[in-house]
């Protein structure tokens, strides 16, 4: 990556990236290590609250050039805008990419438009849903998608939702999951004993992956399935906990609901492929609730690994589930019924379920592969280049929707 490499390159802006917890960490890497498969020089900026204030690291990993700033105990856009210049300025990119339309999208379109270089924002979810209804953010919301020479949303309805809002044409490019990494396995049955998921009466197993917190629904899937304890054995997966700020939600739960808290599983975060199919494999229903979303990692490794979804139609989650077919949908404002809902998918036979499991991995191989991702930003990354620094004509505009 030397600074008189003149080869294509891009300067990710991001909030996170992997091995840093979460689904925007998890995409961030993705995305970047797509493009340094195509060859592209990549480096990321990202705030690091492990580093003192002002503080400018180097990490190296997956042939991406990291580069955290220290942020202390709260965001600094001076600092990471201009380390975000220098690390363009120094490397010669040729293009900067928000991963995130708030801060980071904001520094983007800032150091884009102080060197004169295209800039792509891409809106993943809690960006949108939040920056426009809090004060601190709408302004860097606004500024990141104003400015940007495009801007791409992880769902159609963040992509409608935003042109509306700012009078501009938004693609769509959803989310992707590695569906060799995330594959159906066989029942691990010593995990399923450990779990208590063994025995002659053994309880349906419900799974929720991700960390658990009001936005994903909380308040609804856990009386939910306090209610469906009361009418049938059932195990509840919480696969990556539950977030520091909702434990006294959790344990408001266990106080008013003794009975079921017993039969709720916290198993701790991991981002093992290997690990999480394996307990994907032990659900027969994974169930996410959200209130609102972006189009969840955790909902497209379910699919991949071949297991029936109940999720509220918010988000991509329409882009990706057909309703009775590679999963079930349920209206948000349906979401007291949710006990109901699980009844329903939980009397299947387990045939039916089967047939649904494996219509959710054809799916998501079909419409969410990473290599499906990669074609779409490589076309929007060639399009953008030429058109701000007039190099030969790429391969034509990029796909708008995979689904």
């Amino acid at each position: 990556m030397s600074p008189k490499d003149h080869s294509p390159g891009v300067l990710f802006v991001a909030e996170r990236i992997a091995p840093m917890r979460g689904g925007l960490a998890v995409a961030t890497h993705r995305i970047a290590a797509s493009a340094v498969a195509r060859g592209e020089r990549v480096h990321v900026i990202y705030p690091s609250k492990e580093l003192a204030p002002g503080t400018r690291g180097a990490v190296d990993r997956d042939g991406i050039r990291g580069h955290p700033v220290g942020v202390g105990g709260g965001p600094s856009l001076e600092a990471l805008s201009a380390h975000a210049r220098d690390v363009a300025e120094l490397y010669r990119l040729d293009l900067v990419h928000g991963v995130y339309a708030t801060r980071a999208g904001y520094v983007a379109s800032l150091v884009g438009a102080r060197l004169d270089l295209p800039v792509i924002v891409s809106i993943r979810g809690n960006d949108l849903d939040r920056g426009v209804l809090q004060p601190e953010q709408a302004f860097l919301l606004e500024g990141a998608l104003r400015a940007a020479t495009r801007v791409t949303a992880v769902s159609r309805e963040a992509a409608r939702v935003a042109s509306r809002l700012w009078g501009r044409e938004v693609l769509h490019v959803g989310n992707a999951v590695d569906a060799e990494a995330f594959a159906p396995t066989g029942r691990d049955n010593s995990l399923a004993a450990v779990l208590g998921l063994e025995g002659a009466e053994r309880p349906a197993a419900l799974g929720f992956s991700g960390e658990l917190r009001p936005k994903k629904g909380m308040g609804h899937l856990l009386p939910a399935f306090a209610e469906l304890r009361r009418r049938r054995p059932a195990k509840l997966l919480l696969l990556g906990g539950v977030r520091a700020d909702a434990q006294p939600l959790f344990d408001r739960f266990v106080e008013l609901e003794p009975e079921a808290a017993e039969h709720v599983e916290v198993i701790p975060y991991t981002r093992d492929p290997a690990r999480l199919s394996r307990l994907y494999s032990l659900c027969d229903l994974m169930v996410f609730p959200s209130l609102a979303d972006g189009t969840p990692n955790a909902l497209l490794e379910a699919m991949a690994v071949g297991r029936p979804t109940l999720s509220t139609r918010v988000g991509g989650a329409p882009d990706v589930v057909e309703h009775g077919v590679s999963g079930f949908l349920m209206d948000r404002l349906r979401l007291p019924e949710l006990p109901e809902a699980l009844e329903e998918a939980l009397s299947l036979s387990v045939s039916e379920r089967a047939a649904v499991g494996r219509a959710a991995r054809e799916r998501v191989v079909a419409v969410a592969s990473p290599e499906l991702e990669s074609e779409v930003y490589a076309r929007l990354y060639a399009e953008v280049r030429t058109e701000t620094l007039g190099a030969p004509e790429g391969e034509g505009n990029p796909t708008t929707s995979r689904s």
